[in-house]
This record gives C-alpha cells, structure tokens and sequence, in this order.
C-alpha cells in the first residue's frame, strides 16, 4: 500500500548555513549601535555634554520614547506593502539605514554655542527622526527571521544569534563610549562623540548592508497583519492582555529607570565611569542565566508565579544597587547587584512574551478574532511608552535633588537622588508589575483548555468547508462528536476508520502503522518529516552542537526591541497549524492510519477516531535505531533523543498540547512488551470494539 505524505511546509526545511544566521545576527548588531547607544547615554549626553536640564532631558525621552511606539505601528502597516526583486522586508534595510545612520550621528552632535532652547529643539527633532527610522528597519529586521525559515530549530538559532548580537554589542558599547564621561568638561569632549557616533554609525550602516546582501526572504509571509477595528475588538475583550500590558507598562518604567540613570550612578557614586562595561558585563551572564532557567521555572511554577518570582529578583538587585556604600571596593557588590538585575529583567521579558502568546490564543477564544501582529502591535506600544515614563521619572528625580550637570563631583543630597532613581524607584516600580500580574487570569490549565476548544473549532471549520454537515454522537461514552468524514447515506453517522499514532523514535512506528492501515483498508499517512530530516537535514549533525543548543537556550533572553519577531514568528505557526488541519481533514475523508502530524490534537474530538501512542524503553529503541541506520550506539542515542525533544517541541509549539501527555491517547502500547504484530493486532482489535459499526 501506497504511503502518501502531507506537506506541512514547503520545501524551506534545510538547515540555514551558519554564514547566514551570522549575517542576520550582525543587523542586530547594527539595530543595537544606535539603539542601545541612545537607551544607555543620551539622558547623561544631554545634561552632561550639552547642557540641559536632567528634569528636561528626561521629558524629551519620555516624548520620543512614547513617539518610537507610534513610529512602530507606522512602519508596521507600511512595510509589508513593499514589492520588489529582493522582497518585501530586506529592501527596507537597503532604503532607511542611510538616513537612519545620519540622523543618528546628528542626534549626538549638537553644536557648542547653541541657545538651551535650541539645543533641545535640535535633540528632539533628530530623536524623533531618529525613533521613525530605526522603526523602518528595525520592524521588517524583525519580521526578516521568520520570512528566511520555517524550520523551528534553524528559528531558535536566529533568534538566539541575535540575541547572543544585542547583548554583545551592549557590553562592547559599554567599554567604548562609558570612559569619554570620565571628564565632561574637559576640551574638545563633543568632537570626540561625535567622532564616535559617526564609526558607529558608519559599522552599523555596513552591517546592514551585510544582512541584506547576505539574507533571503524564501517563506511567504504570514497574517501578522495589524488591524485597528479588529485588534481593539480584541483588546477590549481580552483582560489577561490587558493586565499583562500593565505589568509591562511598570516593568519597563523600572528598567528604564535605571537605564536613563546608570552612567550617572557608575559616575558619582561608584566613581569610575569605565566601570560602567563590567556592569553590563554582569548583567548579561545574568541574562543568560535567567534564559537557560526559564524553560524549567515555567513548568515547575508556571508563567504567572515565575513572572512574579523573577520580578522578585529584580526587586532585590535594585535595593543591593541604593545600599552599595560607593567608591573604593564597591565595584564587586555593584556587579553581583547587576547580575540579579540581568536575572530578574531577564527571566520577567522572557516570560512576558511567553504570556503575551498566550493572551493571543485566549483573543482568538473569546472574540474569534486571531490578531498576532495587532496584539502585539499593543504590547510595543505600551513598552515604549514604559520606557518614556522611566526616563522622566529618572530624570525628574535626579534633577529635583539637585544634580549639577558637569561637576567632577556631586552633592551629598544629589547623590541621594541618583541612587533613588537607580535603586528605590525602580525598586517600587517592579513591585508594582509583580502586583498586577498577580491579577492575570490565564492560568496554565485554563491555556490548555482553551487551546484544546480552539483546535477543535478549526477542525469543525474546515470540516464544514469540506461539505462535512456536523453530527450530535450520543451514547458512545467517549466524548467524540465531531465529524470529520462524509458518510454513505445509507449509514448515517458510521465513517470510516481513523487511526492516529503518535511514536517515540524506535517504538516501531514504521512498521507499525502502515500495517494498521492494510488491515483496516484505509490509506497511510506518514509523518510530515522523516527522521532523516529531523536529525540530519542537508548535513545537520545527528545531535546539535554545543554552539546550536546554547543558541536555542539563548533564543528565550530576547532581544531588547524583538516584539514584532515574535510575532511574525507567531503568525507563520498559525498558518502551519491551519493548513496542516485542512490538509489532514482531506486527507481522512475516506478513513486513514495517520503517523504525527499531531493528529492526536487536530482529530481529538472526531468521530470514529482512535487515538494510539507508542513507547518503548529507551534502552531497547535505541538497540533499533543503531540496527536501522548503522550508527553506533552512543550516536543513535543522541539522534533518539534529539528526535524525540523537536518533535514534542513543534507539537508544543505550533498546538500547545504535549504528545508524551498520556491523556490525549485511547490507547498507550508500550512495544518492548509486544512483537510488530501483536501490536498491529492489538490496535485493530480495540479499533473494532469500540467501533463494531464502523465501515471497514
């Protein structure tokens, strides 16, 4: 018998060179010159180089800040309408990194002589040009990772080189540019920024240059379309949105808090402005830490108390950040402080995405109204406009303690504020965000359970389009009642067998169900990918490397401005997840033996399915998997396991049910215990007992 295959995706499953993930990863590098070079400096440039108050320099954040979230959802409506021979988003990365680069080197060039107004018209117009730019390339930078790729390991790879970029370039900024605020009023400290900004503006414009010639968009986009009318509707309905929202709204206002205020802080009461790169240095270990302890938090303690706990942490590094005695010796304390701070900043971002994804499945639930790009669209908006409010607050309060701008020394009582604005506010401002997501509604059981209602709906919905009139099945015991295939008339509601088997690597599954299928004479279904292409697609090493799995660590520490990745990223597994349902919905009409394809979620619900999973002790699967393939058998080990982790991480991924969750299954055989054939015999026998009607 014939074994057709359904294409889940098209043929974009090869690994991605290194080379490119490297070229993706240095456009991040170029984002993240400009970027972080404003987040980190531009409040103490301001006052300290140019003059102007810190109460007025932290307005001008706060407006330019809230006006880079209006420039976001600008750019975001605007990109994708681009049509051109190298696609639709790197073009973008070709047109705007020019200006982008210029306005940049001019928003840090302020000419000496001007008036203090004109100073602050000069910064605010190049700020605001500055945030309308970057927005035009950093959205479709964004949205470029999930346009190159739908392989979900060569995704956590970009998504972690670009993270591993952004964190990088932070701590290379740091060591560059913190020691020229060593002495603000000494000669010529303006022509040396400027001379700065113009190298780094000249990297960056090269940079991007490298990611587009070296990138290629060769995966359709998806529907992460922004939609006003419908995202409001959404919104509007959507609590556990809203509540996440507010977090963000305080947590980001804590983070920058500290960032607007940190140069100050390294300053005047560490004393050593180059000590300002060992921080970030700290900080982002602390990160990377917290990424590789999210996975295992989230599923001990769950998304909501692990948010809380990590905002804990945070809360904790702020209080050890205003207790630092300053000067002499206190550079220790100062960083095992910024490592918390990596931590806890790092593990709360990381789950707030985490969160948000789930809030749009909930939008979907409750409004029918699936909007990936608008929800997150919401979500960048109110975290821009967090960071607006925490460069006011810290600016409004180092200035109303009387911070003298390009003193070689500071006030007792000037001190005081700047350890305020970098310790006890933030401090508050995270206990505000760990108190409102105490509030958020979503529970874990909750998720699943209207994730498992969703998957049900598409399945009635394309079963409809195919001409499938709904049934009420009553009496049968097991919950089923929805059909999925047509019926001969004569029979009513009796179908046609449907099978699904979902098989740990060398339970037999091969073998198995294709003589399922013969005997119950139904088509087979294989699996969407063999375990030659999960394990070695075009030269990928049976298990993945040190660098490729610290690169899917990595991936959850995201980077600082990477809301519309995740989204696009969102968006194209939605439409996997839809276009696999119809294609297996085609597929069954006229019964079938499906092998994965997640058919134990898709078909949950239909009538006439059994639902089979195969196990085996790993001690046995891997003896057949090294007498299958010829590997010895450390290395078919690592190939099992390897196939094992990514098929239950894209089932967990693009359907949110685990297929290793006995409870999804009618029928569990272990196959240690059976031979291929009493397992074949088994599956069809418990077939015929729980359906003796059906049409075999």
């Amino acid at each position: 018998m014939s074994a057709p295959t359904l294409e889940l995706t098209p043929s974009t499953t090869s690994q991605l060179p290194r080379s490119r993930i490297f070229s993706y990863a240095l456009g991040d590098v170029a984002n993240n010159l400009s970027f972080q070079l404003t987040s980190m400096f531009l409040m103490i440039y301001m006052t300290d180089i140019v003059g102007i108050s810190a109460g007025v320099a932290g307005t001008i954040y706060a407006i330019t800040k809230i006006w880079a979230g209006v420039a976001d959802l600008i750019a975001g409506s605007t990109v994708d309408r681009a049509r051109t021979r190298w696609g639709r988003l790197r073009p973008w990365l070709l047109w705007c990194s020019t200006p982008l680069a210029v306005v940049f080197v001019l928003l840090f060039s302020v000419p000496a002589g001007l008036s203090p107004a004109a100073s602050v018209a000069w910064i605010f117009l190049f700020d605001a040009l500055f945030q309308l730019f970057y927005s035009f390339v950093n959205i479709p930078y964004g949205s470029l990772s999930a346009a190159m790729t739908q392989d979900s390991v060569d995704r956590s790879r970009l998504s972690g080189a670009r993270a591993i970029a952004s964190a990088l370039t932070g701590v290379g900024l740091a060591a560059v540019v913190a020691p020229q605020f060593k002495d603000t009023a000494a000669d010529g400290v303006r022509l040396t920024f400027t001379l700065t900004t113009i190298v780094l503006g000249a990297i960056a414009l090269g940079l991007h240059l490298v990611c587009f010639r070296n990138t290629r968009e060769v995966v359709p986009r998806g529907t992460a379309r922004i939609n006003l009318r419908n995202t409001l509707v959404m919104v509007r309905r959507n609590r556990p949105l809203l509540v996440l929202c507010l977090g963000a709204l305080f947590l980001l206002a804590a983070n920058f808090t500290m960032n607007a205020v940190a140069m100050y802080y390294t300053r005047y009461v560490l004393g050593n402005a180059s000590w300002f790169t060992w921080l970030m240095l700290a900080q982002t270990v602390g990160t990377i830490a917290a990424a590789s302890l999210v996975p295992t938090l989230t599923m001990r303690w769950g998304k909501r108390r692990g948010y809380i706990g990590f905002a804990a942490v945070a809360v904790i590094a702020h209080l050890l950040v205003f207790l630092v005695p300053g000067g002499e010796g206190s550079l220790f304390i100062a960083m095992i402080a910024w490592l918390l701070l990596g931590i806890g900043m790092g593990g709360t971002n990381a789950l707030m995405f985490a969160m948000q994804a789930d809030t749009v499945d909930y939008g979907e639930w409750r409004t029918g109204i699936r909007s990936e790009g608008g929800s997150y669209s919401i979500l960048s908006f109110v975290r821009k406009v967090g960071q607006g409010v925490g460069g006011a607050v810290g600016g409004a309060v180092v200035g109303a303690f009387g911070y003298v701008a390009q003193a070689p020394s500071q006030s007792a009582h000037a001190l005081t504020g700047i350890k305020l604005s970098a310790g006890l506010v933030p401090a508050g401002l995270a206990v505000l965000a760990a108190l409102v997501i105490i509030f958020y509604p979503l529970t874990a059981d909750q998720h699943r359970s209207l994730v498992r209602e969703l998957s049900d709906r598409r399945t009635r919905a394309a079963a409809a389009e195919q001409g499938v009139d709904e049934v009420t099945i009553t009496g049968v015991g097991d919950g089923r009642d929805t059909m999925v295939t047509v019926p001969p008339a004569t029979l009513g509601a009796q179908v046609p067998p449907i099978v699904t088997i979902f098989a740990q690597y060398g339970s037999g599954a091969s073998v198995i169900a294709p003589a399922v299928a013969e005997r119950l004479g139904v088509r087979f279904i294989g699996q969407a990918f063999s375990h030659e292409q999960i394990a070695d697609p075009t030269g990928r090493s049976d298990n993945p490397g040190i660098w490729d799995r610290f690169l899917q660590t990595f991936q959850d520490a995201g980077s600082s401005d990477s809301e519309i990745s995740r989204a696009a990223h969102q968006s194209l597994d939605h439409t996997m997840v839809v276009r696999n349902t119809d294609e297996l919905l085609a597929g069954v009409q006229n019964g079938a033996v499906v092998l994965g394809h997640n058919g134990q979620a898709v078909l949950a619900r239909a009538v006439g399915a059994l639902h089979v999973r195969l196990t085996s002790p790993v001690s046995m699967r891997t003896q057949r998997v090294a007498y299958l393939t010829g590997l010895p058998e450390d290395q078919a080990l690592a190939r099992l396991r390897n196939d094992d982790r990514l098929r239950a991480e894209m089932s967990i991924r693009l359907h949110q049910v685990d297929p290793n969750d006995d409870t999804f299954y009618d029928l569990v055989l272990n196959t240690a215990t059976f031979t291929f054939d009493q397992a074949v015999d088994a599956i069809v026998d418990v077939y015929r007992t729980k359906y003796p009607t059906a049409v075999l």
